[in-house]
Protein backbone atom coordinates (compact mmCIF):
# COMPACT_ATOMS: atom_id res chain seq x y z
CA UNK A 1 0.00 0.00 0.00
CA UNK A 2 2.89 2.35 0.73
CA UNK A 3 4.19 1.82 -2.79
CA UNK A 4 0.86 2.93 -4.25
CA UNK A 5 0.85 6.02 -2.04
CA UNK A 6 4.41 6.87 -3.06
CA UNK A 7 3.60 6.41 -6.73
CA UNK A 8 0.47 8.52 -6.42
CA UNK A 9 2.44 11.22 -4.62
CA UNK A 10 5.15 11.22 -7.32
CA UNK A 11 2.52 11.38 -10.05
CA UNK A 12 0.82 14.32 -8.34
CA UNK A 13 4.17 16.12 -7.98
CA UNK A 14 4.84 15.71 -11.71
CA UNK A 15 1.34 16.86 -12.60
CA UNK A 16 1.77 19.91 -10.37
CA UNK A 17 5.06 20.80 -12.06
CA UNK A 18 3.53 20.42 -15.53
CA UNK A 19 0.50 22.47 -14.50
CA UNK A 20 2.83 25.38 -13.80
CA UNK A 21 4.23 25.05 -17.31
CA UNK A 22 0.72 25.03 -18.75
CA UNK A 23 -0.15 28.20 -16.84
CA UNK A 24 2.93 29.98 -18.19
CA UNK A 25 2.14 28.79 -21.71
CA UNK A 26 -1.46 29.96 -21.35
CA UNK A 27 -0.32 33.42 -20.24
CA UNK A 28 1.99 33.60 -23.26
CA UNK A 29 -0.77 32.47 -25.62
CA UNK A 30 -3.17 35.06 -24.19
CA UNK A 31 -0.63 37.83 -24.77
CA UNK A 32 -0.02 36.68 -28.34
CA UNK A 33 -3.76 36.42 -29.01
CA UNK A 34 -4.26 39.96 -27.72
CA UNK A 35 -1.58 41.15 -30.11
CA UNK A 36 -3.24 39.35 -33.03
CA UNK A 37 -6.60 40.89 -32.09
CA UNK A 38 -5.07 44.37 -32.07
CA UNK A 39 -3.46 43.80 -35.44
CA UNK A 40 -6.74 42.51 -36.87
CA UNK A 41 -8.58 45.58 -35.60
CA UNK A 42 -5.97 47.78 -37.29
CA UNK A 43 -6.34 45.90 -40.58
CA UNK A 44 -10.13 46.16 -40.45
CA UNK A 45 -9.86 49.90 -39.82
CA UNK A 46 -7.43 50.28 -42.71
CA UNK A 47 -9.78 48.39 -45.03
CA UNK A 48 -12.61 50.70 -44.00
CA UNK A 49 -10.52 53.76 -44.82
CA UNK A 50 -9.50 52.25 -48.17
CA UNK A 51 -13.16 51.63 -49.01
CA UNK A 52 -14.01 55.26 -48.25
CA UNK A 53 -11.16 56.42 -50.50
CA UNK A 54 -12.25 54.06 -53.28
CA UNK A 55 -15.79 55.43 -53.10
CA UNK A 56 -14.42 58.95 -53.51
CA UNK A 57 -12.31 57.85 -56.49
CA UNK A 58 -15.34 56.17 -58.09
CA UNK A 59 -17.31 59.39 -57.68
CA UNK A 60 -14.48 61.39 -59.25
CA UNK A 61 -14.20 58.98 -62.20
CA UNK A 62 -17.96 59.09 -62.74
CA UNK A 63 -17.89 62.89 -62.71
CA UNK A 64 -14.99 62.93 -65.19
CA UNK A 65 -16.83 60.52 -67.52
CA UNK A 66 -19.96 62.67 -67.44
CA UNK A 67 -18.00 65.84 -68.19
CA UNK A 68 -16.24 64.17 -71.11
CA UNK A 69 -19.52 62.74 -72.33
CA UNK A 70 -18.18 59.22 -71.92
CA UNK A 71 -21.13 58.19 -69.77
CA UNK A 72 -24.81 58.99 -69.60
CA UNK A 73 -25.74 61.72 -67.16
Amino acid sequence: MADTSDLTYELLKRMHAEFGDFRRDLASIKMRLGSVEQQLATVVGDIGRINVELDAIRDDVSRIKRRLDLAEA
